[in-house]
């Protein structure tokens, strides 16, 4: 109800100024006929009675007439709260629709990103698995790697100085050093000795 738009004061209206005048002029001319004779106060006591009587008829047509205007006011107010009211739940269930079909969407997406998830998940568990797998492949690859090679020996032609054994590949092997301590002996050498 719109209480704000409907003013507390009364308006003026004609009803209401009619009963003001018909309540002051009865009143004055019974002043005034009270000064006179008793017939003529009687008179103005009379005219006083009908004075009140008759703003008293103009004041309750006043209150019918600003009862029928505020009825009138209050079923206007109360049809446009109505009506208000409606396009409000209107909008409701207008939103209540979006927000469902927003909801019906996330639940999709929520599926969705469930089972990837769950792909995901399966797929890390066989990574895992792959890794575990490689782990121990290494593991055996490593333990073949540590085992002792031993290095054959090598025919050596000729003299080898120092220099060859500490070439391109490294430190020179266990035979090769032996090799080096105890050098190969010329068959010219042997036969002089012998």
């Amino acid at each position: 109800m719109n209480t704000a738009a409907t003013p507390r004061k009364a308006n003026p209206s004609p009803l209401r100024r009619y009963a003001w005048l018909s309540l002051l002029g009865s009143a004055a001319v019974a002043v005034v006929a009270g000064f006179g004779g008793v017939w003529t106060t009687r008179a103005g006591l009379a005219l006083a009675v009908a004075g009140g009587a008759l703003a008293c008829v103009f004041a309750w047509r006043e209150v019918r007439v600003t009862r029928t205007t505020l009825m009138a006011q209050q079923s206007a107010d109360s049809r446009r709260a109505g009506e208000k009211l409606h396009a409000e739940r209107l909008q409701h269930v207008r939103l209540l629709q979006v927000l469902q079909a927003r909801n019906g969407e996330l639940r999709s997406k929520l599926n969705t990103a469930r089972a990837e998830a769950a792909e995901l998940h399966q797929e890390t568990a066989q990574l895992r698995g792959d890794k575990v797998a490689l782990q121990v492949q290494l593991s055996e690859h490593q333990a073949a790697a540590e085992a002792e090679v031993l290095a054959l020996p090598r025919r050596v032609s000729g003299r080898a100085g120092a220099v060859d054994m500490w070439g391109v590949d490294g430190a020179p092997t266990v035979v090769e050093l032996q090799a080096l301590a105890n050098p190969p002996r010329d068959p010219v050498e042997l036969r002089q000795q012998a």
